[in-house]
């Protein structure tokens, strides 16, 4: 295969990709099909389904990417809690993911969270998100565990409701990592 028959296909399943987790983002996982994919994209299905046979496959698709990272982030605070300095560096670094090329699966994946936590594929990805929000709280109690929580799921918001909230995605990001550092700034 030349390499332009390569990049094109490399392409195409990158722009599936991106179109699917944004369409499961905004329309829910369960609601989107790969045919109404297929057709935002004008592509046929049997061009689809030759490089994605499920939706669940688009997903794992993504996981393989963003495991490793999630996974020294949650290393890099243990043993738990870790000290503020530790927990602010992680948080900051998720903030950093989700503004780059995770960002979409992440926002999905936490938009998504009870219709992905059926699917065998996605259970790592879950298990690696409530391991970092876990690890990211300020105490091991209650009040720790719902800050770290809380702090992952504000810069996920900021990413997936710029509508309802306002200004620019900058601004949004900027507020909301300061809001999550306030969250997890408990001594």
């Amino acid at each position: 295969m030349s390499e332009r028959a390569d990049g094109r296909r490399t392409d195409t399943r990158e722009r599936i990709r991106a179109t699917a987790l944004e369409m499961f983002t905004t329309q829910g996982y369960e609601r989107t099909t790969l045919a109404e994919v297929a057709e935002r994209l004008a592509i046929t299905r049997p061009a689809l389904y030759h490089h994605f046979r499920s939706k669940e496959d688009v997903l794992t698709s993504s996981y393989n990417r963003v495991l490793p990272e999630l996974a020294e982030l949650t290393e890099s605070l243990q043993p738990a809690p870790a000290p503020w300095h530790r927990r602010r560096d992680a948080l900051d670094r998720f903030a950093a993911l989700i503004g780059g090329e995770h960002g979409a699966l992440l926002v999905c994946a936490r938009v998504n969270e009870h219709a992905l936590a059926g699917l065998p594929a996605a259970a790592e990805l879950l298990h690696h998100l409530d391991a970092l929000a876990r690890s990211l709280g300020p105490g091991d109690d209650i009040d720790g565990r719902i800050r770290g929580r809380l702090a992952l799921s504000t810069l996920v918001m900021a990413e997936s409701r710029g509508a309802q909230l306002g200004g620019t995605a900058e601004q949004r990001a900027a507020a909301a990592l300061a809001l999550a550092r306030e969250l997890l700034n408990r001594q």
